[in-house]
């Protein structure tokens, strides 16, 4: 049984796959296996792969057959790793080459935890692949209980990359098949069902951010999948109800359903087509209002953590016209 699972879901990155598995074939932690799964690719993307796979035995490629999503992708690969601990890295970033030893033996030196996360740094190329920033790490390493506290999710990043989760934790949990967002619904109820979550702060994911491009850039332009981050919200409750966590953490749902989902609202006000973004703003304020309510009882400076102030009054000026209506 190998240590560490890495998932890679790879569809269309040629011009970035190569700098990501060399990121894995240099770990200083040799007992990891490397899963990449292509989604249907139709670039040089899996060729690459087979490449990489010809020259280390433990880097396994898989195929699917047409393009099925990055959540199935992932599922896939939930389905095939054997390590202890899984990991996930986009097909576009990289790791720091100790990542995997260093949040490993974190998890031997504390009693093998539910979930280990570690350091995120946005990047624009492959500037800090090999630099040392071993300097950004100024805080010690935490445990967190989130039955004891728990609003330390508001805290959280919904990343997956910069995270270990314990195999044992996660077998029997599937990402959701929407079109983005996915990895929320993933981290968080991962996060709130653990007994002990510890935090790591060294610098190891390098996340490329590229507002051109990918995921993020569909969500900065007019889309009809926006409605999406509901079904994400409401999987993070069914979860924690599946799981028999959900009275206790019920204040802490409600309140990272409305901040999750008034975060689409500051993509959508990047949208060009204004008539577009203020219905589309409508229709998310006004779910948000009949599904989890209204701001009362809400800390806002716990919401404002996950989502910008901006979203927050805007949903507030819709409250109070909707009360205006009713008068």
């Amino acid at each position: 049984m190998p240590k560490v699972s890495v998932i890679v879901p790879v569809y269309n990155s040629e011009h970035e796959l190569k700098d990501c598995l060399d990121s894995l074939v240099d770990q200083t932690e040799k007992d990891i296996e490397v899963l990449v799964i292509d989604d249907g690719s139709t670039d040089n993307s899996l060729a690459i792969a087979l490449e990489y796979q010809k020259q280390y035995s433990n880097i396994k490629v898989y195929k699917n057959a047409q393009n099925m999503g990055q959540s199935a992708a992932r599922n896939k690969g939930l389905e095939l790793a054997e390590g202890e601990y899984i990991a996930f890295l986009d097909s576009d970033d990289y790791v720091n080459p100790e990542m995997y030893e260093e949040l490993y033996q974190t998890a031997i030196n504390n009693n093998m935890p539910a979930l280990i996360t570690t350091g995120l740094v946005f990047v624009k190329g492959t500037e800090y692949r090999t630099k040392d920033l071993s300097f950004i790490a100024k805080a010690p390493i935490s445990t967190i209980q989130p039955l004891e506290n728990p609003n330390s999710i508001f805290f959280e990043s919904p990343s997956l990359g910069n995270k270990l989760f314990k195999k044992d934790t996660v077998k029997n949990y599937r990402f959701l098949n929407v079109s983005a967002w996915e990895d929320i619904a993933f981290t968080f109820t991962r996060f709130l069902e653990a007994d002990d979550v510890i935090r790591k702060p060294t610098a190891n994911y390098f996340y490329r951010r590229d507002l051109s491009s990918g995921v993020s850039s569909k969500n900065l332009k007019e889309n009809d999948k926006i409605t999406d981050i509901f079904v994400v919200a409401d999987e993070i409750e069914q979860e924690l109800k599946r799981s028999g966590k959900y009275d206790f953490f019920a204040p802490q749902i409600r309140s990272l359903q409305i901040a999750i989902c008034l975060q689409r609202v500051e993509e959508i006000n990047k949208w060009e087509n204004q008539e577009a973004s203020q219905r589309a703003k409508y229709m998310i304020f006004s779910t948000i209002h009949e599904k989890y309510g209204t701001l009362s009882g809400i800390d806002i400076g716990l919401i404002s953590s996950k989502t910008g102030i901006q979203a927050i009054d805007e949903y507030n000026n819709y409250l109070d016209k909707e009360k205006g209506k009713k008068i």
